[in-house]
């Protein structure tokens, strides 16, 4: 087993037995690989669930990026994220999930992932980049306006508010779909840094004395 060891605000991943770490903890799919994954049956039940069933914990949620780390909580940025929300007071250690928050990872395929789901199939076990997203304009479009049409949907159901922590690719498709969006919620960006959270800290900190959605309700 590979080692990740923190030096400052960097993890190192040292390789064992001469080879890297898996990227795919639980498997790969060969059917989510690549453009043609959104043909997928998998993926098509998945944007269904977001638009017709999945309903957000918390009025505020975390948007964060997917990972070539699958499931993405194994990733450093997760792991790195995870132990500030602790620190917060957002973490629920018994149920082992986000608390008086929704985590959300940003998918170049899947659109949104709750936390508690992140380890699941298909979330699990694909394999797409944002690059091959975005030079798609077609897909690109596709994703962006089907990724409003959700965030909009969840404010029905609650959500007021995003904190939004993303790299440029993934912005770059999340701007896509807010200027698509007939209605947003409120938003605050954090600048995306390998190297610490202090910004996403400050944003996080108010958020101590948060409600669950369902004590707002």
């Amino acid at each position: 087993m590979a080692t990740t060891v923190r030096r400052g605000y960097r993890y190192v991943v040292r390789k064992e037995n001469g080879t890297w770490p898996p990227r795919h903890h639980n498997g790969l799919d060969p059917g989510l690989v690549g453009p043609r994954a959104f043909e997928h049956p998998a993926v098509k039940e998945w944007w269904m669930w977001l638009l017709r069933e999945y309903r957000p914990r918390a009025s505020v949620a975390l948007v964060t990026p997917c990972s070539s780390v699958k499931p993405y909580t194994r990733s450093p940025t997760s792991r790195k994220i995870r132990g500030l929300l602790r620190r917060l007071g957002l973490w629920s250690a018994e149920e082992s999930r986000p608390e008086g928050i929704e985590w959300l990872y940003l998918s170049d395929l899947l659109l949104l992932v709750p936390y508690e789901r992140a380890e699941t199939y298909p979330a699990c076990c694909y394999e797409l980049a944002p690059d091959e997203v975005l030079r798609r304009p077609l897909i690109a479009y596709t994703v962006a306006r089907v990724l409003s049409t959700v965030v909009e949907r969840l404010m029905e159901h609650g959500l007021e508010r995003l904190i939004v922590y993303l790299p440029r690719k993934h912005m770059e498709l999340w701007s896509m779909a807010r200027e698509r969006a007939a209605k947003w919620p409120e938003e605050t960006i954090v600048r995306f840094s390998i190297f610490g959270l202090g910004g996403l800290r400050e944003a996080l900190e108010p958020l101590r004395h948060v409600p669950p959605l369902q004590e707002l309700l």
